[in-house]
């Protein structure tokens, strides 16, 4: 008689962190959602024609990587095709940098506050996560190369522009830490698009460094979920051994490549995300509520002034309002919160909201 045994998973999995990703619960009264970090000017009207063109083949056959839409990332970057790996986001990206660089027991590390999600990958491939706190959000070269060097660092995770912060790391500062870190360098730049922010042409000089980009901020494509690497060829190449074939829908790249196309739209966006962030800028100011100097579409709000953060939290909630709680993001002060540019609408209520809750405060 066999034993009905449950498999033991992988010993890496127990120091895993939950995996579940999903923002704050969804209210049936919501009238503003700044937890989203996507793009509410919308989609491109040529995305949206091409979604209605798609056939019936196109959906039912097996796709091949379009290589169109890679000489497209290319041109728009400012590098060579083979410098470019598509996958399924960025987080899919950092999937597959993790699966092919990260080995057990290496040190990783993650200056903090950021995205999560580079701890998860960190350690489900057995690796060690050494998070380096920044003083004031900001990237010190020096003293992160310092905790590198104390634990021999064999891959960094660096986000630029920063989730949660939106500050983006100095030039100066950046070829510093690329120039003297002993590993591989991971770079985000997931929210970079709206930003003068490209670092692609450091892989021509740099072997130490990848880059990941995605088609879910800017160009407002987050649920088709697609990204892509870029680094060198040899990079590229390594990655590619440990990636599956069927990493990006053929529908994702198709409507990703007319997205790149649309520059009018994607000029429109980016004018609309500034122009609102500075709206919201310029509330807070009026208002007395402190944030981070945000150079993209996210950044931090400290809510101390109003109090309890908890209630604060609930009282924006029963106001139909939702904000992300930064804690996650590995901030020592609990009293920030994450926001996003939302639509004109919904900004203007947020800030009516935070008024309204100063006032009864």
């Amino acid at each position: 008689m066999k034993l009905n045994v449950l498999p033991k998973a992988r010993e890496e999995i127990d120091n895993v962190p939950d995996t579940e990703y999903a923002p704050d619960e969804k209210l049936a009264n919501i009238k503003a959602d700044l937890s989203l970090n996507i793009n509410p000017y919308g989609v491109s009207n040529n995305v949206m024609k091409k979604l209605k063109e798609i056939s019936n083949s196109q959906i039912s056959h097996y796709y091949i990587e379009n290589k169109e839409l890679i000489e497209k990332i290319a041109e728009y970057i400012g590098v060579n095709p083979e410098n470019i790996l598509l996958s399924d986001g960025c987080d899919g990206c950092i999937d597959m940098i993790a699966k092919t660089y990260i080995k057990k027991n290496d040190s990783v590390i993650i200056p903090t506050p950021t995205f999560h999600r580079y701890e998860f990958h960190t350690k489900i491939m057995g690796g060690n996560t050494v998070f380096v706190p920044m003083q004031n959000f900001i990237f010190n070269a020096e003293s992160i190369l310092a905790e590198a060097n104390k634990v021999n660092a064999s891959l960094a995770f660096l986000c630029n522009p920063n989730n949660p912060t939106g500050l983006g790391i100095d030039k100066d500062e950046k070829i510093k830490f690329i120039e003297n870190f002993p590993g591989l360098i991971v770079v985000d730049e997931a929210l970079a698009d709206i930003t003068k922010i490209n670092g692609s042409k450091l892989i021509d000089k740099y072997n130490n460094i990848v880059i990941v980009r995605s088609f879910s901020k800017t160009f407002g494509l987050a649920s088709l979920r697609i990204g892509y690497i870029i680094a060198n060829v040899e990079i590229i190449n390594e990655i590619k051994k440990t990636s599956s074939p069927f990493r990006v829908n053929g529908l994702a790249q198709e409507l990703a490549l007319e997205a790149l196309k649309d520059t009018e739209h994607i000029q429109q966006s980016k004018l609309f995300l500034h122009s609102e962030r500075e709206y919201l800028e310029n509330e807070l100011d009026s208002l007395g509520i402190p944030y981070s100097k945000s150079i993209t579409t996210n950044f931090l709000v400290d809510l101390e002034k109003f109090g309890n953060f908890k209630k604060t939290l609930e009282q924006l909630k029963e106001k139909g309002v939702l904000v992300t709680d930064a804690r996650p993001f590995g901030l020592s002060k609990h009293t920030y919160v994450r926001i996003a540019v939302s639509s004109k609408d919904e900004n203007r209520y947020f800030i009516k909201i935070l008024k309204e809750l100063i006032e009864k405060n």
